[in-house]
């Protein structure tokens, strides 16, 4: 179990992020620090010990699924393409569905200046708590993104990532409507891991309108591919 300090602090964060009297299950507090080395540098991720156990007590209180709480091939490829970036010091980079929060703990390792966001609150917590733990700077926001106007408001990002979030088809149509206002200025590169599910593929093919699209098979995780894609220019479409 995480020590008693960072036991109090989630528990506290959790709490007000939630926003109700509802109790913490105890399969949320009992934490694990697992080391994990994106480009082969060691980061560490605060994580629930038995995901399994978190499922059945979420469950048993009707809240949903914790898909957040786990370190999902999709996010450890996302994670190892952004580790071999040289051009993130100083970058504003985005995270969407950022559930553990690596991708967006490597950006903010490598210089950039991070905001990492999530539709669950518990996922915006343990972001929150991993980029602490591993003494790094950044922001971390609960956002839906169907209503996601002060992401556009932000902008411009230089870079939008995100990992496995095609698993529900209103993320699909969410992220269509969404990633064109994020890199509405021509600049903003968007970076996708994704297990090659069936609404990727379907996003894809509709987003080609807008970007040019740079795929890739990760090495060392059977059917993940990362995504890259660029706005296009008018003469382009």
């Amino acid at each position: 179990m995480g020590s008693d300090p960072l036991r109090a602090s989630l528990a506290e964060q959790l709490t007000h992020m939630r926003g109700d009297d509802a109790a913490l299950s105890d399969a949320l507090l009992d934490v694990v620090i697992e080391t994990v080395a994106p480009g082969g540098e060691p980061v560490s991720v605060l994580r629930p010990r038995d995901w399994d156990e978190l499922r059945h007590q979420e469950g048993a209180v009707a809240r949903t699924a914790p898909y957040w709480a786990r370190l999902w091939p999709s996010g450890l490829a996302l994670a190892d393409a952004l580790a071999l970036r040289d051009d993130l010091d100083d970058a504003r980079v985005l995270e969407l569905g950022s559930g553990l929060g690596l991708p967006s703990v490597v950006a903010a390792r490598a210089g950039a200046r991070v905001l990492a966001t999530d539709g669950v609150s518990d996922a915006v917590v343990f972001t929150a708590h991993n980029l602490a733990v591993n003494d790094l700077e950044g922001e971390v926001a609960l956002v839906d993104w169907r209503a996601a106007e002060a992401l556009v408001d932000r902008g411009p990002w230089d870079l939008i990532v995100a990992a496995d979030v095609f698993y529900l088809r209103h993320n699909v149509d969410a992220l269509l409507r969404l990633l064109p206002r994020l890199t509405n200025d021509g600049r903003g590169e968007v970076v996708i891991a994704d297990p090659s599910r069936a609404g990727g593929r379907e996003f894809l093919a509709a987003a080609r309108g807008l970007f040019t699209v740079d795929t890739r098979a990760d090495p060392e995780r059977e059917r993940v591919n990362v995504h890259t894609l660029r706005r296009r220019g008018r003469d382009q479409r």
